[in-house]
């Protein structure tokens, strides 16, 4: 038994399931054929670098240490210590060969600072070059640099205490080495220019102190070409549109071969049933006409009116029994010699 639905339903639903099918064939074969690209870097030419520095500091003779200089990372008395030997190390890498050339420095900045805890205020500063540039070059697709340096850490603390004495000026007072290195590499895929920075923070003018250390960086770097690379399918949207697109075709046939034009409800009855719906407690059913029987009758324009002037003056609303809905046409309020009407 095939279904009855109205009209205008079965039709729309038939053409949008049919639209639908449509659409999502042509997102399907998009998702399948022409997916997308995505911009990325390719890698042609891959490198890293290392620089780092090793240190111990060196002692004078003195009563409380035996041994001629501490390691790295400890606490250092100022009158016991003699120099601070660095031994700096940097290493450049890369996948084939390439011309590389380049330069390092060894700087010293020594800062008189403010320090209120969250912002650092330099006052004064005074560099001073402990290595001045120094060329290299690579072999085949390596180069490597190694530089030992002692610093005297007294000569710096005498300037410190020279500066405030000179200038008044009582300060926090420390010194920042650098080693600088800056490289370029020519290669086959371009050229890669890097620098690198390696560094200790020494506080000056204390009687002890100890190293802020920032000596090790490893970096790796590479010359890269953007490029278009097509993206693979969207197995989630391909999957998703064959699901709807299924779903689309199954209702098109449940419409088309298993329901049925329904029969178009009347007007007059759709009218009659709401206001019955409406009014259906407030009406009266009589087995004769009723206008007749009165002298003067005035319609009204709308069932609204009707029950505006049955409620003013307190009477019911009627109309003739039929056993069909369809054959009631007329409603009444009664008063007097005048018949109030509303023909639906």
């Amino acid at each position: 038994m095939k279904i009855k639905l109205n009209q205008y339903v079965r039709m729309s639903g038939i053409v949008l399931s049919i639209v639908m099918i449509v659409v999502l064939g042509f997102f399907l074969y998009m998702a399948l054929n022409k997916p997308g690209m995505i911009e990325e870097e390719i890698p042609l030419y891959a490198y890293e670098q290392k620089g780092s520095v090793n240190y111990n500091v060196t002692l004078h003779p003195n009563i409380l240490y035996t041994e001629g200089s501490r390691g790295a990372g400890e606490t250092y008395i100022s009158k016991f210590v003699d120099t601070i030997a660095t031994d700096f190390s940097y290493q450049f890498k890369g996948e084939r060969a390439a011309d590389i050339k380049g330069e390092y420095e060894i700087i010293a900045v020594v800062e008189g600072i403010k320090n209120d805890g969250e912002k650092i205020e330099t006052i004064w500063e005074k560099s001073f070059i402990l290595a001045p540039k120094t060329a290299f070059s690579g072999e085949d697709n390596a180069a490597f640099v190694q530089q030992n340096m002692p610093i005297e850490l007294e000569k710096y603390n005498a300037f410190a205490r020279q500066v405030m004495q000179d200038s008044g000026i009582n300060s926090e007072v420390r010194m920042t080495v650098f080693w600088n290195v800056d490289l370029k590499a020519k290669t086959d895929k371009g050229v890669a220019e890097e620098k690198i920075s390696p560094k200790m923070v020494i506080p000056l003018n204390t009687k002890f102190f100890q190293i802020e250390e920032h000596l090790i960086q490893n970096q790796a770097g590479h010359i890269g070409e953007m490029r278009q690379i097509p993206l693979p399918v969207n197995r989630a949207k391909v999957i998703t549109y064959i699901v709807i697109m299924v779903l689309g075709a199954m209702l098109s046939v449940f419409l088309l071969f298993f329901t049925v034009k329904g029969v178009s409800q009347d007007p007059l009855q759709k009218k009659l049933k709401k206001i019955f719906k409406v009014h259906g407690d407030r009406l009266v059913a009589l087995n004769n006409e009723v206008a007749a029987a009165h002298e003067t009758q005035i319609a009204v324009k709308s069932m609204e009116d009707l029950v505006r002037i049955a409620d003013e003056i307190g009477h019911p609303i009627m109309y003739k029994h039929q056993s069909d809905l369809k054959h009631i046409s007329s409603f009444y309020v009664l008063k007097d010699s005048n018949t109030y009407t509303f023909r639906a």
